[in-house]
């Protein structure tokens, strides 16, 4: 087992043509969602898989895709058991796709190796539970109204906890909360809101009041993950939970000064784009070290959402999984599915490995480019 090798590497970039756009933000155009897939195959049959998410505004991206092209070759022949130092090879890799390139590639190799353990993921790194609360993660709706019959199927189908991704307008996003508080105040259902950074400071202090006073959960990226100041003062002078963006402060040492300086009230992030299992592995322990959870962000397509799942299971310190509702806009060219059951709590999928089954004709049939090597 261990001289296993890798022989050939597949890369697809795939677009659900059919799914309908989604916009995060009132100043965005409906967004387009290309899911960045990675295939990994050993000397002895054995495959991995891995992905992550890009979302782009009037056609689907390649940027992964390409990025991840100038990377793979360099895989094989390597021992995909080794994954500590392929995490280590990775790092050293020059490409301007960043840590989103380079996290599928970690993540199927984690995947070959708890594969051959014959462990489903969450056990190999830990296996600290076999359950977790999960949250509908909700589209931006044109007008406050529509998101009431959305809330409600989502309380139908067993979610006790949603975030509302709003229209990120201070003065639109009151009106919104104001009118979900009233309605679901006293339901039992818990509340985060994301604002994707457009907020002021004066916005976001005023919001996180508003909340404090509701107890909703979190509020979510106010302003951008680089304003250290703002964040420092809402953790400081505010009750409600301050989480950050999760897409800018990426990397073991940024997220440790954060916690350090108090910024955070737990550690937003993703293994589709912190550079993999390996990675947010660490961000666990780091976190757990100053006292604070990481609240996965894990919206996305079924190999996204079992990356993320099966760390969040290795560990005690994560509250809620992220699930984008409703679930059929990223399940396409999967055979898996990852849902929430009536009691609210997400399970992962079963099987060895990430425990994904793939459609890879379907795979094959709806990527907008490939590539093969070996």
């Amino acid at each position: 087992m261990k001289n296993t090798v890798i022989k050939r590497v597949e890369l697809y970039a795939v677009a659900d043509r059919d799914a309908p756009p989604i916009p995060w933000a009132d100043n965005q155009e409906p967004l387009l969602y290309t899911n960045n897939i990675i295939r990994i195959i050993c000397d002895d049959g054995t495959e991995g898989v891995g992905a992550t998410i890009s979302y782009t505004e009037n056609d689907f991206d390649r940027c992964i895709i390409e990025a991840m092209r100038t990377l793979v070759p360099g895989l094989i022949g390597q021992n995909p058991l080794m994954t500590e130092a392929i995490s280590t090879w990775l790092q050293a890799r020059c490409t301007w796709g960043g840590l989103p390139a380079k996290s599928p590639i970690d993540i199927a190799v984690w995947d070959i190796k708890a594969k051959k353990a014959n462990l489903p993921l969450y056990m190999l790194l830990g296996g600290a539970r076999h359950k977790i609360k999960s949250y509908a993660s909700s589209p931006m709706f044109d007008t406050v109204e529509e998101y009431f019959p959305y809330i409600d199927d989502c309380i139908e189908h067993g979610f006790t906890a949603i975030k509302l991704h709003c229209y990120c307008v201070y003065e639109k996003d009151v009106l919104l909360v104001e009118a979900i508080n009233a309605r679901y105040g006293q339901s039992g259902i818990r509340f985060m809101l994301d604002t994707a950074t457009f907020y002021t400071a004066r916005e976001a202090m005023l919001m996180a009041k508003r909340m404090e006073q509701y107890q909703w959960e979190w509020l979510e990226a106010p302003v951008s993950d680089y304003d250290f100041n703002t964040y420092q003062r809402l953790s400081d002078k505010t009750e409600v939970d301050i989480s950050s963006h999760g897409n800018c402060l990426l990397t073991l040492q940024e997220i440790t000064y954060a916690l350090g300086k108090n910024l955070w009230a737990d550690v937003r992030q993703d293994a589709t784009v912190c550079g993999g299992i390996t990675q947010l592995n660490k961000c666990f322990a780091i976190a757990e070290g100053h006292s604070k959870n990481v609240e996965i962000q894990s919206m996305g397509y079924t190999i996204t959402q079992a990356a993320n799942l099966h760390v969040a299971l290795a560990h005690h310190n994560c509250k809620f999984f992220e699930q984008f509702y409703p679930y059929e806009s990223f399940e396409l060219a999967s055979k898996t599915q990852i849902r929430t059951d009536k009691e609210g709590y997400v399970h992962a999928p079963k099987g060895n490995g990430l425990g994904v089954e793939m459609n890879w004709d379907q795979v094959k049939q709806s990527a907008i480019a490939s590539y093969i090597f070996e």
